[in-house]
């Protein structure tokens, strides 16, 4: 599998490598430049996780409306008249329990950057026993609370807060992204600190995006 992912995403993984010596050329400091790569990424990724996000926006509305709409025949009916009944909402909604992975879209658009970036930053020779700020080395887990990392808990933390942000009124979407945030932390935990700092710079700049869009959405 790692060969598979090394060979679909080597364009991506030499070009993040490219780009991430240039600022390393650049700044002096492989540390400064882990989070200009992640800076220059996402912000260039901005208007497909836009996309993503109206995506899980229409997913979300239409699942509501099923959910609210269907809530009343779930205590009434049962076996293939519930069964006819859930049919006929779906039609009426053009919706398919398929699209529910539509919930994760602003994730998904990101997954490719995220593995290549696993891919790059963790073997990466110029991250090799590079310190920065409180980071040891850029290349191994940070150990701040040894045997404990503490990147990863401020990561997952931060994504945290943006998930309550966004979905605190849908309680079924918010446990899903909570999901993806734990497997998102496992999978970086005992990764390279410079992968989790480019990363927390990532969820950083989306928070900043989920405020920004409630900010106008309550001066609309």
């Amino acid at each position: 599998m790692y060969d598979f992912l090394s060979m679909i995403l080597s364009p991506i993984v030499w070009a993040m490598g490219k780009i991430l010596e240039l600022f390393i050329q650049l700044t002096g400091s492989p540390g400064i430049s882990v989070i200009l790569l992640a800076l220059f990424f996402t912000t260039i990724l901005i208007p497909i996780q836009k996309y993503g996000r109206r995506v899980e926006e229409r997913v979300r509305v239409k699942m509501k409306n099923v959910n609210d709409e269907l809530a009343p025949y779930k205590g009434k009916l049962k076996g293939e008249a519930l069964f006819n009944q859930t049919e006929q909402i779906y039609k009426k909604h053009a919706y398919h329990p398929i699209h529910s992975v539509g919930l994760g879209m602003s994730f998904v658009v990101l997954l490719p950057i995220l593995i290549s970036a696993i891919l790059l930053l963790g073997s990466h020779p110029q991250l090799q026993g590079q310190s920065f700020l409180i980071v040891s080395d850029l290349s191994k887990p940070d150990s701040l609370l040894s045997p404990i990392n503490i990147l990863p808990v401020f990561m997952t933390g931060i994504t945290l807060v943006e998930a309550f942000i966004r979905f605190k009124d849908d309680k079924p979407v918010l446990y899903r992204f909570i999901f993806i945030a734990v497997v998102l932390f496992a999978l970086v935990y005992n990764l390279a600190s410079a992968l989790v700092i480019y990363w927390t710079t990532n969820v950083s700049l989306s928070l900043l995006l989920t405020l920004k869009e409630r900010k106008n959405a309550a001066k609309a």
